[in-house]
């Protein structure tokens, strides 16, 4: 079994996710709501999300920012697709509630550099449909300095395969916790159950977290379920009103959006660190002033093609800054004769939109 993998392969990895998506989006069904209830003020109402058990509300750098790439579905969607990633890259550009959920999903790879010396790090994500042993990985959700893989784990595997370096200490809600003791894993730390496995991401020079402590913060605030954006009226809103996603991007009470478009993963000269394209939010009114978001879309795959897409949008503004319902449309939706709903309450905005084809 392999226990290395280079950088290279992970940035193959988010091309291959790009060309996946590019020209595989199919027809869209007549429901744009995917059995949505309507919720109170007529917003839509989903379940919880399973990686919303994870964001926390706060960071070492005091940015909250997420997101979220589900990664078995990539296995059935056909990569016949790479001469249409210009496609892709205007809808990232052109389309916001399309792009920032698909830019999402595009970044998250690159988070992988940061557990890149992991023993487990070539093993994590499934490569060519492939999974290694004792390790079956569906999503991944890149929060704060942690980054968390759902799927089923094997324990024992981790136990016998992944432990070397790393001394085993007192777990809780089902992890084991490992935490590096030696010269080469000196500074990591990972937890793993049947189900989840979260990694503290290695710190840069200038960072001053300690990924022991990282992960066993989310194991308490998952434990205790408290300290997370979801515990938070306003979070739980806007998980509830965008529900379960194949890609996602959000951030919670942040005052400068355009910091979370720009991932800084350090990497070699030689290689692409990151899409070419991003979503265009500057001087857009609806995300001029937004102070948190949920943004996703949903879709299902038939023929190796997306259908039934859906984008979901929820955002919390200062009552000063709302945009309204024509800026939504215009700004955020951003094409003229697609299916959407637009609800705005308050301080609170959702839109959820539905397309044929792009």
């Amino acid at each position: 079994m392999k226990k290395h993998s280079s950088r290279r392969s992970f940035i193959a990895l988010g091309g291959a996710t790009v060309a996946a998506l590019a020209g595989c989006i199919g027809e869209n069904g007549e429901n744009g709501r995917n059995g949505a209830d309507n919720g109170e003020e007529g917003f839509p109402s989903h379940d919880l999300p399973r990686h919303s058990e994870w964001v926390a509300t706060e960071t070492h750098d005091g940015d909250v920012f997420f997101t979220h790439l589900d990664w078995a579905v990539l296995d059935d969607l056909d990569s016949e697709g790479g001469e249409d990633e210009e496609d892709t890259e205007d809808v990232i550009e052109e389309i916001p509630i399309l792009g920032l959920p698909l830019y999402g999903g595009l970044i998250s790879p690159l988070a992988v550099f940061g557990i890149a010396f992991y023993p487990f790090s070539g093993d994590v994500l499934p490569e060519n449909g492939q999974t290694a042993e004792g390790v079956g990985t569906e999503t991944m959700t890149w929060a704060g300095e942690a980054l968390v893989f759902q799927g089923e784990y094997d324990p024992a595997v981790f136990a016998d395969q992944y432990a070397d370096g790393f001394e085993e200490t007192d777990g809780r809600e089902g992890f084991t916790l490992y935490v590096g003791d030696d010269e080469f894993t000196e500074g990591m730390a990972y937890a793993v159950s049947e189900e989840t496995l979260v990694v503290g991401m290695m710190p840069g020079d200038d960072d001053e977290y300690v990924p022991e402590n990282i992960v066993s913060d989310a194991l308490e605030r998952y434990g205790d379920s408290t300290g997370r954006v979801v515990d938070e009226d306003d979070g739980q809103w806007l998980f509830e009103t965008t529900g379960e996603a194949r890609m996602a991007f959000g951030a919670w009470q942040t005052d400068d959006l355009m910091a979370a478009l720009a991932p800084d993963e350090g990497g070699d000269e030689d290689v692409d660190n990151g899409p070419d394209a991003e979503p265009d939010v500057e001087d857009n009114p609806v995300f001029d002033a937004v102070e948190s978001l949920v943004n996703n879309i949903v879709f299902t795959v038939e023929d190796g093609e997306m259908h039934d897409i859906e984008a979901r949008f929820s955002g919390i503004y200062p009552d000063e800054a709302v945009p309204s319902e024509d800026e939504v449309r215009e700004h955020l939706i951003g094409v003229e004769d697609v299916p959407h709903e637009i609800v705005i309450d308050g301080n609170r905005v959702h839109a959820t939109a539905t397309f044929e084809e792009l």
